[in-house]
Protein backbone atom coordinates (compact mmCIF):
# COMPACT_ATOMS: atom_id res chain seq x y z
CA UNK A 1 0.00 0.00 0.00
CA UNK A 2 1.37 3.18 -1.32
CA UNK A 3 0.66 5.49 1.51
CA UNK A 4 1.26 10.21 0.94
CA UNK A 5 3.66 11.31 2.70
CA UNK A 6 2.70 13.42 5.58
CA UNK A 7 4.16 17.17 5.57
CA UNK A 8 5.27 18.38 9.33
CA UNK A 9 2.16 20.11 10.30
CA UNK A 10 0.19 16.73 9.39
CA UNK A 11 2.58 14.61 11.15
CA UNK A 12 2.73 16.56 13.98
CA UNK A 13 -1.00 16.70 14.18
CA UNK A 14 -1.14 12.77 13.62
CA UNK A 15 1.47 12.63 16.36
CA UNK A 16 -1.57 13.53 18.67
CA UNK A 17 -4.20 11.25 17.71
CA UNK A 18 -1.90 8.33 17.74
CA UNK A 19 -0.77 9.52 21.42
CA UNK A 20 -4.75 9.63 21.96
CA UNK A 21 -7.06 6.69 22.86
CA UNK A 22 -10.22 8.57 22.23
CA UNK A 23 -11.13 10.36 19.26
CA UNK A 24 -9.73 14.39 19.37
CA UNK A 25 -12.17 17.81 18.33
CA UNK A 26 -9.38 20.66 16.58
CA UNK A 27 -10.22 22.41 20.45
CA UNK A 28 -8.64 19.15 21.93
CA UNK A 29 -5.79 19.19 19.21
CA UNK A 30 -5.11 22.80 19.83
CA UNK A 31 -4.76 21.96 23.94
CA UNK A 32 -2.65 19.51 23.40
CA UNK A 33 -0.54 20.93 20.76
CA UNK A 34 -0.47 24.86 21.28
CA UNK A 35 1.95 26.24 19.23
CA UNK A 36 -0.71 25.52 16.17
CA UNK A 37 -2.88 27.85 15.26
CA UNK A 38 -6.85 26.89 15.18
CA UNK A 39 -7.03 27.90 11.60
CA UNK A 40 -3.86 24.99 11.01
CA UNK A 41 -5.81 23.12 12.77
CA UNK A 42 -9.16 23.02 11.00
CA UNK A 43 -7.22 22.78 7.39
CA UNK A 44 -4.58 19.84 8.41
CA UNK A 45 -7.97 17.85 9.45
CA UNK A 46 -9.39 18.73 6.37
CA UNK A 47 -6.64 17.39 3.89
CA UNK A 48 -5.95 14.41 6.20
CA UNK A 49 -9.56 13.44 6.30
CA UNK A 50 -9.54 14.23 2.09
CA UNK A 51 -6.63 11.79 1.81
CA UNK A 52 -7.72 9.19 3.74
CA UNK A 53 -5.72 8.85 7.13
CA UNK A 54 -8.66 10.46 9.77
CA UNK A 55 -12.04 10.05 9.66
CA UNK A 56 -15.40 11.75 11.73
CA UNK A 57 -15.41 9.52 15.03
CA UNK A 58 -18.28 11.74 16.08
CA UNK A 59 -20.13 14.95 17.68
CA UNK A 60 -19.52 16.59 21.08
CA UNK A 61 -19.49 20.10 22.59
CA UNK A 62 -16.92 22.91 22.84
CA UNK A 63 -18.37 25.13 25.07
CA UNK A 64 -22.14 25.90 23.36
CA UNK A 65 -20.82 24.78 19.54
CA UNK A 66 -21.11 21.26 18.50
CA UNK A 67 -17.75 20.00 17.67
CA UNK A 68 -16.67 16.76 15.64
CA UNK A 69 -14.18 15.00 16.97
CA UNK A 70 -11.31 12.79 14.90
CA UNK A 71 -9.46 9.42 14.80
CA UNK A 72 -6.67 8.23 12.93
CA UNK A 73 -7.42 5.07 10.47
CA UNK A 74 -4.42 4.60 9.59
CA UNK A 75 -1.96 3.47 12.68
CA UNK A 76 1.12 5.43 13.38
CA UNK A 77 2.74 1.70 12.72
CA UNK A 78 1.30 1.23 9.21
CA UNK A 79 2.42 5.04 8.16
CA UNK A 80 5.74 4.15 9.39
CA UNK A 81 6.10 1.08 7.56
CA UNK A 82 4.59 1.78 4.19
CA UNK A 83 7.11 5.04 4.52
CA UNK A 84 9.94 2.87 4.28
CA UNK A 85 11.03 1.79 0.00
CA UNK A 86 12.92 -0.76 -0.65
CA UNK A 87 15.99 1.54 -1.26
CA UNK A 88 15.64 3.03 2.85
CA UNK A 89 15.30 -0.69 3.69
CA UNK A 90 17.83 -1.83 2.38
CA UNK A 91 19.89 1.11 3.72
CA UNK A 92 18.70 0.65 7.18
CA UNK A 93 19.74 -3.22 7.33
CA UNK A 94 23.15 -2.22 5.92
CA UNK A 95 23.94 0.45 8.46
CA UNK A 96 23.00 -2.35 10.69
CA UNK A 97 24.97 -5.26 9.93
CA UNK A 98 27.97 -2.10 9.82
CA UNK A 99 27.03 -1.43 13.17
CA UNK A 100 26.39 -4.69 14.90
CA UNK A 101 29.15 -5.67 17.28
CA UNK A 102 26.69 -9.00 18.14
CA UNK A 103 27.90 -12.53 16.35
CA UNK A 104 24.66 -14.48 16.77
CA UNK A 105 22.52 -11.32 15.31
CA UNK A 106 24.61 -11.63 11.69
CA UNK A 107 24.60 -15.43 12.03
CA UNK A 108 20.49 -14.98 12.53
CA UNK A 109 20.39 -12.74 9.59
CA UNK A 110 23.09 -15.02 7.24
CA UNK A 111 20.52 -17.68 7.94
CA UNK A 112 17.54 -16.04 7.30
CA UNK A 113 19.74 -14.33 3.71
CA UNK A 114 20.43 -18.61 3.16
CA UNK A 115 16.62 -19.27 3.96
CA UNK A 116 15.43 -16.42 1.32
CA UNK A 117 17.71 -17.55 -1.12
CA UNK A 118 17.10 -21.20 -1.15
CA UNK A 119 13.33 -20.20 -1.67
CA UNK A 120 13.89 -18.20 -4.39
CA UNK A 121 15.53 -20.66 -6.44
CA UNK A 122 13.10 -23.81 -5.36
CA UNK A 123 11.10 -24.09 -8.68
CA UNK A 124 7.03 -23.98 -7.93
CA UNK A 125 5.02 -27.36 -7.99
CA UNK A 126 2.64 -26.97 -10.52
Amino acid sequence: METERLTKRETQIMNVLWSSDEPLSAHDILVLAPELSRNTIQIVLKKLQTIGFIEVAGFGYNKNALTRTFRPIISQSQYIQSSLTEGTSYALAMNFIKQTDNPELLDQLAELIKEKKQELNTPEAE
